[in-house]
Order: structure tokens, then C-alpha cells, then sequence
């Protein structure tokens, strides 16, 4: 429809002149269509743009109130490792497996300054090789204890623990590993070379992961079996999955070895 600028009537789109009043009608409506159009492209475009705006708003509102929740968990975990608190099921594994790439990034530098020292060059891509094997390896190692756990407490206590409702448990009580592992990445990187107490701390982390594992495996009311024959089947799981895992990695391992000693020394 048209409306004639001059007397206010509508008119089909196809009429050039008012049929009441006779004004030329194809140019004003042109300009009108046109006007319309871009008003409304304009509003359309500012609502996006505030709609962005407001969006990207919220999802760093949303993640500033997850990391400072994750932090507290952390804060919380340390001061009191057994008590019960309500966390997102992701705060467990984000953890083990940050201190994982912790231990693993730092045992790359000592590998690196290790060959340095002794062949004039780094390892490359064997270095990158044994870091993600290495961060493999172990991620499966922990892995293979959580179900183990599951499985010895389901042998006791006749539960049905959710996987990582249980891995968070674990992860709460052994969050004190998070320093050690800071302390001991930074040792690996002022060690010049000498990385005895790095590795002194990272021992100290998986002892208290282990006993963390064994708490939980324990720890409980009402048992329907004598707990310590659920740890027997839980420590048995887990070492039966570490020896499945050592042979698959430590074959692959002792392979990129012997490569790179070939390389060096042209055999």
C-alpha cells in the first residue's frame, strides 16, 4: 500500500498519482520505502549489537563466578581435605589433570637440559613425543585407581557412586598436591640441572593421591564387607591396569629411546 503524501490516502503500490487529490505519488513512496528500510536495518542492527554486547557480558560474568567457585572449592579443600561440599562435577579432573601437565611439562624441561647438557642440542620431537605419552600414561594410571576405588567400595558398602561425584571426593582430598606440583614445576625450572627435589615433591604427590584413593576406598558407614577386602580388590584393579599400561607405553617408550640415540650417534 501506498499513502499519498499530500492528503493522506491509501492507494494500491502500483498507482503513480493520488487518486484523490492527483499528487505524483512514485518518487515519495520511493523515498519513503527507502527510509523505512534503513531505520529499520538500524534498529535491527543496534538490538544485535546491545544483544552481543549483553551476551558477552554474561558469559564473562559467568566464567569470573566459576573460577572464583573453583578457587574456593580449592581454599576449602585445603583447609578442611574431608569435608563435604557442592562443586561442579568438572573440579576433580580439571585438577588431577592440570597437575598432571604440571609434572609432565616440567619433566620435558629436565629431559630437555638433560640432552642439552650432553649432546649439545634438545630433544625435539622426541621430547614432545615423551610429553604426550608421558601425560597419557599417567591420566590412565589415575584413571585405573578411581575405578578401582569405585570397585572396592561397591565390594564393601554396596554403593553406586556416580564416576565423577567420586573423582571430585578423591581430587578434594589430595588438592594439596595442586602446590606441591607449583613448587616442584618451578624447581624443574631452576634446577640447573640438578632435579632431586623436584622429583623428591612429585613422589610426594602421587603418595598422597594414593592415600587419598585408599581413604576413599575405606572411608564409609554400614559396610555390607569388611573394608579392607574391598581395598585389596581396589589396589589390586589399579595395579593391574598400571602394568597393562606400563608394557603398552614403556615399549613405546624404550623404541623412541633407541631412535634418538641412533640419530646422535648416526648408528
Amino acid at each position: 500500500m501506498k499513502k499519498c503524501p499530500n492528503c493522506g490516502a491509501n492507494m494500491d503500490a502500483d498507482v503513480k498519482f493520488c487518486t484523490n487529490c492527483g499528487t505524483k505519488l512514485a518518487s515519495e513512496s520511493i523515498d519513503i520505502d527507502t527510509n523505512n528500510k534503513l531505520e529499520s536495518s538500524s534498529r535491527n542492527g543496534s538490538t544485535q549489537a546491545t544483544r552481543m554486547r549483553n551476551n558477552n557480558g554474561q558469559s564473562s560474568r559467568q566464567s569470573s563466578v566459576a573460577m572464583h567457585n573453583y578457587w574456593q572449592w580449592l581454599v576449602n579443600s585445603w583447609k578442611q581435605p574431608t569435608r563435604e561440599q557442592d562443586v561442579e562435577k568438572w573440579y576433580g579432573i580439571a585438577t588431577i589433570l592440570g597437575e598432571i601437565l604440571l609434572f609432565v611439562w616440567g619433566i620435558s624441561i629436565a629431559i630437555n637440559g638433560s640432552i642439552t647438557q650432553m649432546f649439545g642440542s634438545t630433544g625435539g620431537d622426541f621430547t614432545t613425543k615423551v610429553l604426550f605419552e608421558l601425560f597419557l600414561f599417567l591420566a590412565l594410571v589415575g584413571l585405573g585407581k578411581i575405578v578401582g576405588v569405585i570397585a572396592g567400595r561397591k565390594f564393601a558398602f554396596q554403593e553406586k557412586f556416580d564416576f565423577l561425584t567420586l573423582f571430585n571426593r578423591v581430587a578434594q582430598l589430595s588438592n594439596i598436591n595442586a602446590i606441591i606440583m607449583v613448587v616442584a614445576f618451578v624447581c624443574f625450572i631452576l634446577g640447573r640441572n640438578n632435579y632431586s627435589f623436584a622429583v623428591l615433591l612429585s613422589v610426594i604427590a602421587l603418595l598422597i593421591f594414593d592415600l587419598a584413593c585408599i581413604m576413599m576406598t575405606v572411608k564409609g558407614r554400614n559396610a555390607k564387607h569388611d573394608s579392607f577386602y574391598g581395598l585389596l580388590i581396589s589396589v589390586a584393579i589399579a595395579l593391574i591396569i598400571m602394568m597393562v599400561l606400563t608394557g603398552i607405553f614403556g615399549n613405546t617408550l624404550k623404541d623412541q629411546i633407541q631412535s634418538l640415540l641412533s640419530s646422535i650417534f648416526k648408528f
